[in-house]
């Protein structure tokens, strides 16, 4: 056991830690004093800092202003509107015949409603209850023709009067009108 002891107390003096003190001068060698004095005096230590605040301020300007510009570079519908697919849409509640209600979204920016596919009819299927102009009219002999300048290529728009040669949409389907009937309607215009 002895031997144990002598080796616990060599183990536990060489474990001892040492502690120094080392102190700095604050004043510069007279050698490095000297050099010090035959260069030119250093002014970026003074403009480093309002460098920093000139650099902060400019970049929270150009950041602030990226922003605004990217909010006002995304498109979007105008208030009360319904954005779908890069259109906007309105769902007016005045009724008016189909002249006034074509006359009506024109003054918008806008053109009555011309439904392009099936997935955008099934949009306004889901969408609209009761019944809509849209931009959709019988022109004499050729046929029914979108708003657009496209041809109504789908099933026959039903009809029941020779007089009916605009079109509302009915909750699931097209039907024909007499243009001068009262009626709600619905414009469409390109998000801006």
């Amino acid at each position: 056991m002895e031997g144990s002891r002598a080796d616990t107390a060599a183990a536990e003096e060489s474990q001892e830690i040492v502690y120094s003190s080392v102190r700095f001068s604050q004043t510069p060698l007279p050698r490095a004093k000297a050099a010090q004095e035959k260069r030119a005096p250093c002014l970026w230590r003074a403009a480093v800092p309002g460098l920093a605040v000139g650099f902060g301020i400019l970049s929270i300007s150009l950041a602030t202003a990226l922003i605004w510009k990217m909010s006002d570079s995304h498109p979007r519908c105008p208030e009360q509107w319904v954005a779908y697919r890069g259109s906007c849409y309105s769902f007016a509640k005045e009724r008016k015949d189909w002249n006034a209600s074509q006359r009506s979204c024109w003054a918008q920016g806008a053109h009555l409603l011309v439904i392009s596919d099936a997935s955008e009819m099934e949009l306004f299927k889901r969408i609209q209850s009761g019944y809509f102009w849209i931009g959709l009219r019988n022109s004499t002999g050729s046929g029914w023709i979108w708003e657009d300048g496209s041809t109504f290529n789908d099933t026959k728009v039903p009809s029941n009067s020779p007089v009916q040669h605009c079109a509302v949409l009915m909750k699931d389907h097209i039907r024909a009108s007499s243009c001068e009937f009262p009626a709600p309607f619905i414009c469409e215009k390109s998000l801006l």
